[in-house]
């Protein structure tokens, strides 16, 4: 039997950080900048724990988050490309313990391993089918849909399991009006009219899903009556 494919994530976490020339830090608090866009950068990070946010900052100011990434998640990878410079920025959004592994020492791994450019090339790849996904929702469908698509996502890729059907979802309102890139006004009148009909509760800088099956179903329910309008 042929040895199964080991993923990027797992090789990252296992033998990369533990590499002589691998910081660690665990940022003291929330906001902590990682790189901003424009600003050269010659590192890759690795997110053991904790939460990040990847966006753009438009010239008014306004800010729309690209993806939060959660634990065992690589990004940075921006820094991949010969004298690139990144065109997002990353802040820490929940506190963790961050990686920093120099690009020179993750290309001498990866060439070391020649199996991982594959892996990298379909971290990339999935990370432009996200990016493809983001702008299919900005343009083609409202914010309440934008707004239960997002809460199912979330609440599988990093939610807090409750009990056997609720989720907490670590997110303000604000920072989901930034991922869904709504107002925060309309934001939230789309989540209290959402809570008013039982597919969520607001807490304090959290969301909360009581069934994460109600919240597909509605998602499905309204995908529906879009392609039927």
């Amino acid at each position: 039997m042929e040895p199964q494919p080991t993923s990027l994530s797992a090789v990252v976490r296992s033998d990369i950080i533990h590499v002589d020339g691998v910081t660690k830090f665990s940022p003291n608090r929330r906001f902590a900048t990682l790189f901003s866009e424009g600003s050269p950068s010659d590192t890759i990070f690795f997110l053991e724990t904790g939460l990040v946010k990847i966006y753009k900052r438009g010239p008014d100011g306004k800010e729309i988050i690209l993806q939060i990434l959660g634990a065992n998640e690589i990004f940075g990878e921006q820094a991949l490309g010969s004298g690139a410079t990144p065109l997002v920025s990353a802040e820490v959004l929940l506190e963790g313990i961050i990686h920093v592994i120099p690009r020179d020492l993750f290309v001498s791994y990866c060439d070391q391993r020649q199996e991982l450019w594959k892996q990298v090339a379909e971290l990339l790849t999935s990370r432009k089918r996200e990016l493809e996904k983001k702008i299919e929702l900005l343009c083609l469908r409202d914010v309440e849909y934008r707004i239960l698509y997002y809460l199912a996502e979330l609440a599988v890729s990093f939610g807090s399991k409750i009990d056997d059907r609720e989720y907490a979802i670590p997110l303000s309102q604000g920072a989901l009006a930034s991922l869904i890139g709504a107002t925060r006004e309309t934001t939230s009148t789309t989540l209290n009219a959402l809570a008013r009909r039982g597919l969520l509760r607001l807490g304090r800088r959290q969301l909360i899903v009581p069934s994460l099956d109600v919240v597909l179903t509605a998602v499905n329910d309204h995908g529906s009556r879009a392609a039927r309008a």
